[in-house]
This record gives structure tokens, sequence and C-alpha cells, in this order.
């Protein structure tokens, strides 16, 4: 069995201690990205794939973190964002199994918490208004650039380093965060998940094509996605069941510093 699959099989152990949380306290959640194709294409992990993602509205994100801080197991989870940790410099939650360490290339210098982790990432409301959406994508952008820039317009990217010179690091943050999540999803027709790095615009789907969602096959157990699934994915990546060359598998997929599954298992070096 190789690091991938045995990084899986902690992957699957974890969504279903989240799972568990979930339905205990009435969180309704989806897969997303990646690991909604594996369940359609694949009816569990992509084979090549090493990372899991899920999505849920801002109102029940910040409730599914509060439970998940009450409910999970503190000697195996650690609850990682930028409130819980200061040093951690991406907009969404990470749900990290601190009994096992995973350090990739692009982060193997920061001082965080690290482990096996699952995505966690918010849906928030889109305004109607087509100027409102490039505000609320400016703001997105300033936001996810506080820690590390992702504009690519270079104009903008000069804009924004004026005013955070001025306003510094914190009263930015706050500002666009807020700006980010004002819309309600419960009275928005469109939903974003805003803090993704593929784009605003390819992250905008109408609510009811995600919500209700409905339960699949996912390895041995049954895990939500979207309940129009062909909708979400052909918006995302086209051609969804084809399956990509060998060099596009290996631009998905992270890659690896130094991995150390449950004591056990070491892949890399540190």
């Amino acid at each position: 069995m190789d690091y991938k699959r045995k990084l899986q099989l902690v992957m699957l152990d974890m969504i279903k201690d989240i799972d568990k949380v979930c339905k205990k306290n009435n969180i309704e959640y989806s897969l997303s990205f990646g690991s909604v194709l594996g369940a359609v294409r694949h009816k569990g992990f992509i084979p090549w794939d090493d990372d899991m993602d899920i999505m849920m509205t801002y109102d029940n994100y910040l409730k599914f973190i509060d439970c998940c801080e009450k409910e999970l197991n503190k000697n195996k989870y650690f609850v990682q964002n930028d409130k819980t940790e200061p040093n951690f410099y991406l907009r969404f939650t990470k749900i990290r199994n601190i009994q096992t360490v995973l350090i990739e290339t692009s982060n193997k210098d920061e001082d965080i918490t690290f482990g096996v982790y699952i995505d966690v990432f918010p849906l928030v409301g889109c305004p109607d208004n087509k100027y409102k959406r490039k505000f609320q994508n400016i703001c997105r952008a300033f936001a996810m650039s506080v820690d590390r820039n992702v504009i690519n317009n270079k104009l903008l990217s000069f804009i924004f380093n004026i005013i955070k010179s001025i306003f510094g690091k914190k009263i930015i943050l706050k500002y666009c965060y807020n700006k980010c999540v004002k819309y309600d999803c419960k009275t928005s027709k469109d939903l974003c998940c805003i803090f993704d790095g593929d784009g605003y615009y390819k992250n905008i789907i109408n609510k009811n094509d995600i919500f209700p969602t409905k339960r699949v096959d996912f390895e041995d157990t049954k895990l939500p996605i979207p309940n129009n699934y062909d909708k979400y994915l052909t918006k995302i990546y086209g051609n969804y069941m084809k399956i990509p060359s060998e060099e596009e598998k290996l631009k998905s997929t992270h890659k690896p510093y130094y991995i150390n599954l449950n004591g056990g298992d070491i892949y890399g070096k540190k």
C-alpha cells in the first residue's frame, strides 16, 4: 500500500468523526472540489488524491468550529484557523490530526501545527448586483493577501500594499473579511466558496444546486455531496469524467516534505 492510500485512510477516519459531530448538531455540509469528484467518479477518494475538502454555509461554519472545539478528541484533533493559531495564514479552517505529521513543501518553514488535515471552507452569500460582486471579489483578494499575496493584478497589488502600510494587517483583514461574509446565505440566491484559491467567479453556484445535499457511497461509508453534482463539477472541472494525464495528476497534488502517519509509516525526510 503506497503512502497516499495510507494517508487517505487516515482522512477517512477523520471525516467519519467530523460527520458524527455534524449529524449530532444538525450541521448540513457537503464534500467539495476533488472530494465530490472522487465520490462521483470513484465512489471514494480519487486514487492519486492527497487531501479532502468539505464546505458549509457560513452560519453552519461558525457553529461547526464551536462544536468541533468542544466535542472532538483534543488528544487527536486540532481545529486550526487564524483565531486558534496566530501564525496560520489561511482564511478557512483545517481540522488537523495531531497524532500524525504532514508537512508539505509549500509550508515547511511555517511555524504552525502540522498533521493530516481536512479543509473546511465557508460558503457565503453573493450579492446579485455585479458591482457589489466585484467589490466582494476585491475584499476576498485583500483578505487572502494579508499574509501571502494572491493578487495577480499588479496595479491592485500595488494599491493594496499601500493600504496595508497605512492601516496595518489586522484592520485590513477584519474589514475585508467582514465584507466577504456579510451576505446571508439564507437570503442569497447564489453562494460562493469564498476563500478557496481557485478564484471568486469560478466558485459561485446557485444555492439550490448544493442544498439539500444527498448522501452517496464514499469508500466504506456514505457522505453528502451537492444535489446537482453534475452542474457543480462541470463548472469547476469541465469534463470531469475524463481521467487526467499523468502530468495533470502531478499538478493537482501537494508536494510532501515529511509524513509520519500515527507514529509509524514515514515518507520523506524532516
